[in-house]
């Protein structure tokens, strides 16, 4: 996947990578470890992030992560003469500037050992670095091809910085840095006595013959990462270097160096064994669904359960969210069904409903310990369409009986019978949810006390999710029992008629988002698509197809559905700014980028999955196709501006945004059955 787009000067000469500083700065690249860790950085190798790092280590995977390798500043002498090819930003300078040595970059996700290449050519000498990072294990290697005259004394220097912290912080000069125990070609870094420690190391690839450790604490002040000033937070870091390791050889060379996670607290051992580091091969340009596929599996990760037992759970997206159950239950059909990775999306099931507290399935876990937030209504019901899914794709009946069925039925008894944050079922059939201080559908942005998008009462979505998941049920019991599946169907049935009298806007043509106290809410939102989505409906022919058209002209942009109408007073056309200012554009306006996935699916059904209506739907999905290579190299973003040009904002890779692309773009090519 060449992850730099070729440009061309009106000469007919095409641009270096320099030249087109301000496009390829925004470019950002990630490769995960399938523990929740990760490596992640720009094209042009400068940290613009606090999230940017060469090793990013979960202590109780996938989350408390860790940041502990931040960067390397390589130093190249060529018969005395210095290169150095690293690249930073300070406040109003760039030092040193490497990236204008840098000639190629590639990115490859491939499960089986993802990597990126920088290439860089600087008058007598040419560096190739290839990070690796290794699956299931908390560590990254960078492996050195250096190529000078021949017979030239070559000399490499690696400098690590070494922030040693929570990814969400910032590190700031303190006297005498961190604990640093140097040996023999290698080096350990604490981040305080028993606490996470770096085990760096570096050798000759071919020889193995160590590097030399120059212990030389020292403090580099005042980086700066223009995106976190973009977005309102602590933008400056100074950052820890506890020396540099030197290797010298002659004309040409190869060197590995590897750095490793320890949350052991045990003692520092003479000895750290070393990963291979495996061959790089040549890397063709794959299908748009390989893409996907490769992307789908950075967001698949090992979960501890509170028993200890290892299970899969799923990332919401990167670089700063951990396993949601929202999320992960929208993402699931296309992530791990659409790849047909059955037994994965069954840990997952049993991941979230092992955590099951009165009936509702867990909104998240929590980033430092084994609790859970169970502040959603949505969760739970995407849960059941999830299971609905995955028993239709796996046909695992087993699954089903073990504990789909009982997780299910907790939901819907629950909301029968009343639960947390006032979820319950109504006198006409529809659950209502919330008050006017909680946000618990996805629409969540609050802001200290303050709601930006309330949605207390009864949301459109949600009674779509219902009706779909009661019926689904209702298909999944009649086997074995029977007398539960007609309650499920009778329930549908009430929902279903109270659905179509209260959401109904004759008006314009659409659904409510909101019914509240009997009144409902005009604002156009992207909501009422779930309603022609899925797969049962309680609305007629022509009603879908009202909405979807009211849909098409007030939401639909070439990255997603907007989350408000344009016409809309509250609209917000840029996501940009402070934490408030983005939290308040965040569901007002802002494009997501999952949701073309149920309006494709609601485009198919509407034109009944016809050959000219699968050539139309394919053609709207390619927009996002290109953006594979931009923003996120590979991946799809989070959000988008809801103004053209829909500039990409939020996180560079989003499980729900990757999954529904590969869903929707499988739909496109497929007729339903």
């Amino acid at each position: 996947m060449a992850a730099t787009e070729k440009r061309t000067h009106p000469t007919g000469s095409s641009p270096s990578l320099a030249e087109e500083f301000d496009i390829q700065i925004t470019r950002e690249w990630l490769i995960t470890n399938g523990r929740g860790g990760y490596a992640s950085g720009t094209v042009l190798g400068m940290p613009t992030r606090r999230y940017h790092g060469l090793l990013v280590a979960s202590a109780r995977p996938p989350l408390n992560r860790w940041l502990l390798l931040a960067a390397v500043l390589e130093r190249v002498s060529i018969n005395g003469r210095v290169h150095e090819f690293a690249s930073f930003e300070f406040n109003q300078a760039l030092h040193p500037q490497g990236y204008r040595y840098q000639s190629g970059f590639d990115v490859s996700n491939d499960p089986r050992g993802p990597w990126v290449r920088f290439d860089f050519e600087a008058d007598e000498v040419r560096l190739t670095r290839h990070v690796l990072l290794s699956r299931e294990r908390d560590e990254v290697q960078i492996a050195y091809r250096i190529d000078g005259p021949s017979g030239a004394e070559v000399v490499l220097d690696v400098l690590p910085f070494t922030p040693m912290r929570d990814f969400h912080g910032i590190t700031h000069r303190f006297e005498g840095g961190f604990p640093v125990h140097p040996g023999e070609g290698r080096a350990v870094v604490e981040a305080y006595p028993g606490g996470p420690r770096l085990v760096m190391s570096m050798e000759h690839s071919k020889s193995g013959e160590p590097a030399v450790f120059e212990h030389q604490p020292d403090w580099w002040n005042g980086f700066v990462y223009r995106e976190e000033l973009h977005r309102g937070f602590d933008e400056r870091e100074d950052l820890f270097v506890p020396g540099f390791f030197r290797i010298s050889g002659s004309g040409s060379m190869e060197v590995r160096f590897r750095a490793a996670a320890d949350f052991t607290g045990g003692e520092v051992k003479a000895e750290e064994p070393a990963a291979v580091c495996v061959a790089i091969p040549p890397h063709p340009r794959e299908s748009v669904e390989a893409r996907l596929r490769d992307a789908a599996d950075a967001f698949v990760v090992a979960r501890r359960r509170v028993d200890g037992s290892r299970s899969t759970t799923i990332l919401a997206g990167y670089h700063w969210f951990g396993d949601w159950g929202r999320d992960a239950f929208i993402a699931l059909p296309g992530l791990l069904l659409e790849t047909q990775r059955f037994a994965e999306a069954r840990e997952v099931l049993e991941t979230f409903a092992s955590a099951q507290k009165d009936g509702l399935i867990p909104n998240r876990f929590s980033d430092y310990g084994d609790g859970c937030d169970y502040n959603s209504v949505d969760a739970s019901l995407w849960y059941l369409h999830a299971a609905d899914c995955y028993l239709r794709a796996s046909g695992d009946r087993q699954a089903w009986r073990d504990f789909l069925e009982r997780a299910c039925r907790q939901v819907v008894e629950s909301f029968v019978r009343g639960t947390q944050f006032n979820i319950h079922v109504d006198s006409d059939g529809l659950v209502a949810c919330g008050d006017a201080t909680t946000q618990i559908t996805w629409m969540d942005a609050k802001f200290g006390d303050i709601v930006f998008t309330p949605r207390h009462g009864k949301p459109v979505e949600i009674n779509a999710l219902w009706y779909h998941g009661l019926l689904a049920l209702a298909d999944h019991a009649e086997a074995d029992d029977p007398q539960l599946a007609g309650r499920y169907r009778a329930l549908a049935e009430q929902a279903g008629q109270a659905f179509r009298v209260k959401f109904w806007n004759p008006a314009d043509r659409c659904l409510y988002d909101v019914v509240r106290d009997e009144v409902g809410d005009r604002a156009i939102r992207p909501n009422q698509i779930l309603a022609v989505s899925l797969p049962h409906t309680p609305l007629d022919e022509a009603q879908r197809r009202a909405v979807l058209f009211c849909v098409e002209c007030e939401l639909l942009t070439p990255y997603g559905l907007r989350s408000l109408s344009p016409r809309d007073p509250h609209y917000r056309g840029r996501c940009e700014g402070s934490p408030f200012e983005r939290d308040s554009a965040y569901h007002q306006g802002t494009v997501w980028g999952w949701l073309m996935g149920p309006y494709i699916e609601a485009y198919l059904r509407v034109h009944d999955f016809t050959p000219a209506a699968l050539k139309q739907a394919r053609q709207m999905l390619m927009p996002l196709v290109k953006h594979l290579d931009e923003a996120g190299i590979g991946s799809v973003s989070e959000i988008f501006d809801g103004d053209p040009p829909h500039t990409p904002r939020g996180c560079i890779a989003q499980a729900w945004s990757v999954s529904e692309l590969l869903r929707a773009w499988r739909l496109t090519e497929t007729p339903a059955k």
